[in-house]
């Protein structure tokens, strides 16, 4: 009644061995430690790990605008007093 492959189906697969409870690590891209994947600063040296969650390219997109307004009242300017001297 029972047939070898009826037993081998009972044994659990490699997949369900693998322990993956999702806690993975990574070395830090400055010291070298690991640290776990998700963190976006190393726990050890401080450093931000991408570029996304650091302080400083959050506050270096706000200059974008500014820069082009100034760029823009500095092209009418040169315009408008070129114009005035024909």
């Amino acid at each position: 009644m029972w047939s070898e492959e009826d037993d081998e189906r009972d044994l659990p697969q490699a997949m369900d061995l693998e322990d993956d409870d999702g806690d993975y690590v990574v070395d830090c891209l400055y010291c070298g430690q690991q640290i776990h994947e998700d963190a976006p600063r190393c726990p050890h040296c401080g450093q931000w790990q991408d570029a996304e969650h650091s302080p400083a390219t959050r506050r270096a997109g706000g200059w974008f605008w500014p820069v082009m307004v100034a760029l823009l009242v500095a092209v009418i300017l040169v315009m408008w007093m070129g114009l005035g001297r024909w």
